[in-house]
């Protein structure tokens, strides 16, 4: 019989419940098939640039060349994979970058509280030290104007048109829907969208003489940020890790003016039984039709992918995890030269995202699948052979076969055994069977299959003989 050995992440408070994990791979739905599930391993990253300073903190590009805060450095990258220190700047891992219509750059810290504008006409970096400039966990641009929250307040404020580095002290608004502070903030659709500790606000350009925005009635949502960086735009819409007045953990997305929660409940135990969730951050991307949310805490070493392209939140979210390291190493992305970019968090390295890399910058991508319980009336099940439909003939550069290896639970998916081996076929090999067989009883039993051959891996279904007892 056909076994759905494809899927989500979904495990869950206890693994006799729900036991599925998908590491460092991704779902593929092909509706011309019938809604055909395909498992794809992730992309490599192949090494794009390193720069002489470190780690990565943040970078964008802008108008045809990519800007690139590594260290205390800022540079400007060209697509000949030149590079030029700018100058100094004091910056974190929560850098934010921002540009308006003037040509300005802005590059904000909240950890440091310092931002920095770098104006591409004048080629002048100057950072921000007007007395009304009190801060921000980010910096964003609506209609001409820097948007910026002041720290622990209600507070947020705007700097004068088209210029990041004046300010105003009476150019400042509170958003007082409700007594909680401002969290963080991002621009959508030329909407201001605040973010507090439980609440959450829509203001818009009215125009107004006195102040130029104005909060949007009717568009207050009682759910607000649990982590200031976890805010991200993607698939015309936002995304972020939620927190209310009745608790946190919960991943959202707007629809319009509604919080819509897209974590699953295995997604949201996890996320909960973590030490921190307050510093996780979000970047997001499309590739070949595939739109990724890649949200990481760092305190826990933990990434978690949402994708929104698969309408089904038990089947749209996956991990990822850089060998040795628990998380992607991945710590900020930019789309220039028409390459999808991703900044080290250890090292100067930028790499770029190719799905023909089979490695991640050198490491191998440890990829798994760990199946849902298969229990016939809780009867002893004998477990004849397992066939996994691998994309086979994939080889190795040196002609020897790439190996998969199979291994199960038979205790809800708390223990497993000894993994087996099996053959992905050398290259040319499309016909060769990847199987197990003689895999013993069970009443309850979980697989997981597993591999980190530098060779492409997909995974299109599995099945399974077996004969169920009468006990």
């Amino acid at each position: 019989m056909e076994f759905n050995f494809i899927g989500g992440q979904h495990k869950g408070f206890s693994p006799n419940q729900n036991s599925q994990e998908t590491i460092n791979m991704f779902l593929e739905v092909d509706a011309s098939e019938d809604n055909k599930l395909t498992l794809y391993r992730v992309d490599g990253k192949k090494s794009f640039l390193t720069l002489p300073t470190a780690p990565l903190y943040g970078m964008a590009e802008f108008r045809g060349i990519l800007y690139v805060v590594s260290g205390n450095t800022l540079y400007k990258v060209l697509n000949d994979f030149s590079y030029t220190s700018i100058g100094t700047v004091d910056l974190k891992f929560d850098t934010t970058i921002s540009a308006n219509n003037a040509g300005q750059i802005c590059f904000n810290s909240g950890i440091t509280n310092k931002a920095f504008v770098y104006d591409t006409a004048a080629l002048t970096l100057t950072e921000i030290t007007s007395a009304a400039f009190y801060g921000s966990p980010r910096v964003d641009y609506l209609d001409g104007y820097g948007v910026f929250v002041r720290p622990n307040s209600q507070q947020f404020y705007i700097s004068k048109l088209n210029d990041f580095l004046t300010f105003d002290a009476l150019d400042f608004a509170s958003d007082e829907a409700d007594p909680d502070n401002l969290v963080t903030f991002i621009v959508d659709h030329l909407e201001l969208i605040l973010f507090g500790e439980r609440t959450t606000t829509v203001w818009y350009n009215s125009g107004d003489a006195a102040f130029p925005l104005s909060r949007r009635d009717g568009a207050e949502m009682e759910v607000g940020c649990a982590a200031k960086l976890s805010v991200a735009k993607l698939d015309n819409t936002v995304f972020f890790l939620g927190r209310t007045s009745h608790g946190h953990g919960l991943v959202y997305k707007l629809n319009q003016y509604s919080p819509q929660i897209i974590s699953n409940r295995g997604v949201e135990f996890l996320i909960n039984s973590l030490t921190r969730i307050d510093d996780a951050f979000a970047y997001t991307y499309q590739k070949n039709g595939h739109s990724f949310y890649v949200l990481t805490f760092p305190t826990d070493n933990k990434t978690l992918v949402y994708d929104a392209s698969i309408p089904d939140n038990d089947l749209a979210w996956s991990m990822r995890d850089t060998y040795g390291l628990g998380r992607d190493r991945a710590s900020c992305y930019a789309f220039a030269f028409g390459k999808h970019l991703v900044g080290d968090f250890v090292s100067g390295a930028i790499f770029e995202l190719d799905e023909n890399t089979h490695t991640d910058a050198g490491l191998p991508i440890v990829w798994s699948r760990t199946t849902e319980h298969i229990i016939s009336g809780y009867k002893r099940v004998r477990h004849n052979e397992v066939v996994l439909n691998f994309q086979t003939g994939v080889g190795l550069e040196d002609g020897t076969d790439p190996l998969v290896y199979l291994t199960y639970s038979d205790d809800g998916g708390h223990s497993y055994i000894t993994p087996r081996e099996a053959s992905l076929g050398v290259i040319g090999q499309r016909k060769n069977r990847v199987m197990w067989a003689r895999l013993g009883n069970s009443r309850d039993r979980v697989y997981k299959v597993f591999g980190s051959e530098p060779v492409k891996t997909v995974l299109m279904g599995g099945y399974i003989d077996v004969d169920v007892g009468k006990t």
